[in-house]
């Protein structure tokens, strides 16, 4: 008698949910296929096939605005030559809509509420002992203020936006009136676009500029504002150094496993990934090892902040050094391509970056020379750092006799790396004599080609 194939499962598995889910099908068995239909039939050999690239989706479609409730049932087949077929497995799935103006949250931490609207889009209230903080205001149609406003036990409140796409600005509008609204200048013309096409009711006048350095202090508790462009020109972090807690918004991406989430780097506008790996890297620098977890726009539970974030950075890092070769097919949208790092079914911590090919670097692999990081340690760089600025300076203590620069190559396969023409190692310190009141040094990248080179000067000054 044949062995039978294993039964199949589903990830995740049967439930109630409020949004579209994507299920995989598995089988314990090597080299089974697995046939599946949604209709509630009796997959046989010839139902479709499974295809871990075009994952079944169940959609949460709402009647209008009202919310509604969707029943799904899969069943799946797995078959083997030479073995006996597997039992065939039911999978039955509810998606609970949610009504487009409605809202719900639940306090994920002490003083902090994440609220949800109709399509899971995460905002953050901060209650402090003297203020309140909302970050972001969502996708949905509702009166997001109305029920922000009794969950501040009269605190004063700031609104903050981390970045201008539609799912992230809908209602800021309504705290217009009363309260401070603030978002990073650079995405003012993408909330223009979105109040023009999807009239959005938001004066983008009384929008208060956000830069990297602001604080947001509630109390017992403050947070600090990082840029970290890329998924937006004007993309911003905030960070509680105390507790290590990081409200990201996108910048960072998300990794919802069933809905197959990523960092979204494939639309027009969005930052190439070696730009991209540079401004995590200057940010991870700044912060030095404190995020303790990450919330963001889109996952439902904390991710561990530097594990995740260890992963993102590879992901970029393997994109930047070996190029289009490392993509695969993206779960969602299937129409663009991702790097990966992490088994998104068993690690709580993997990461993605959805890219489009053919405009995803600045240059192709072999030609990248440039720097994603450069420090000079108990100095910083005027103007801030960033890959296409050359020329920096810097200003040193008067008794200061050598200064040690780290220089960060973009590419890991780079040819060499010289300071005023000595051999340096990528990202270790590189200590050099200062000579008189100002000290040049000429730092030298050259790509994997072994021809194309680029050279920033670094100009660092001492008082007196």
């Amino acid at each position: 008698m044949h062995t039978t194939v294993a039964t199949p499962t589903a990830f995740p598995a049967p439930g109630v949910f409020a949004v579209s889910q994507r299920v995989t099908l598995l089988c314990a068995t090597p080299g089974a296929s697995i046939h599946y239909t949604t209709d509630g039939s009796t997959p046989t050999a010839a139902s479709p096939a499974f295809d871990p690239y075009q994952l079944p989706v169940l959609e949460a479609i709402n009647d209008g605005d009202l919310g509604t409730t969707s029943a799904y049932t899969i069943k799946a087949l797995a078959l083997k030559p030479g073995m006996g077929a597997s039992d065939v497995a039911t999978f039955s799935y509810t998606i609970e809509r949610r009504a487009k103006d409605a809202y719900v949250s639940q306090e994920i931490a002490a003083g902090v509420h994440m609220i949800l609207d109709y399509d899971d889009t995460k905002m953050y209230l901060l209650l402090g002992s003297e203020r309140a903080m909302l970050i972001d205001a969502g996708l949905g149609t509702g009166n997001l203020r109305a029920y922000v406003e009794p969950l501040l036990g009269g605190r004063p409140l700031d609104v903050v936006i981390t970045h201008g796409h539609p799912d992230h600005i809908a209602a800021m509008g309504q705290f217009q009136d009363r309260y401070n609204v603030y978002m990073n200048h650079r995405d003012l013309p993408l909330v223009q676009r979105f109040v023009e096409h999807m009239g959005y009711q938001i004066d983008l006048e009384q929008i208060e500029d956000l830069r990297e350095g602001a604080r947001f202090d509630l109390g017992d508790r403050s947070f600090t504002v990082y840029e970290v462009p890329g998924h937006s020109p004007g993309c911003v972090v905030l960070l509680d150094e105390a507790s290590g807690l990081l409200i990201a918004g996108d910048a960072v991406g998300s990794n919802r496993p069933t809905i197959t989430d990523s960092l979204w780097m494939q639309m027009p506008g969005m930052s190439p990934i070696d730009e991209f790996l540079s401004a995590l890297q200057v940010f991870r620098a700044k912060v030095g090892g404190a995020i303790k977890q990450i919330v963001g726009g889109h996952n439902d539970l904390p991710i561990y902040g530097e594990t995740y974030l260890d992963n993102l950075q590879q992901a970029a890092q393997l994109l930047v050094d070996h190029g289009e070769d490392v993509l695969v097919p993206s779960l969602r949208p299937t129409d663009a391509w991702q790097v990966v790092v992490g088994d998104r079914l068993t690690d709580p911590n993997w990461a993605a970056i959805n890219v489009s090919k053919g405009r995803c670097l600045s240059a192709p692999p072999q030609q990248i020379a440039a720097l994603s990081n450069l420090q000079l340690r108990h100095a910083a760089l005027q103007p801030g750092f960033h890959p296409s600025q050359l020329a920096y300076t810097a200003e040193a203590d008067a008794a200061a006799t050598s200064a040690t620069i780290v220089a960060t190559v973009m590419s890991s396969r780079y040819h060499s790396l010289l300071v005023n023409g000595v051999p340096a190692t990528s990202g270790a310190g590189y200590q050099a004599p200062l000579v008189g009141p100002r000290t040049t040094f000429e730092i030298a990248v050259t790509a994997p080609d072994a021809s194309t080179t680029c050279v920033y000067t670094l100009v660092v000054a001492k008082p007196g």
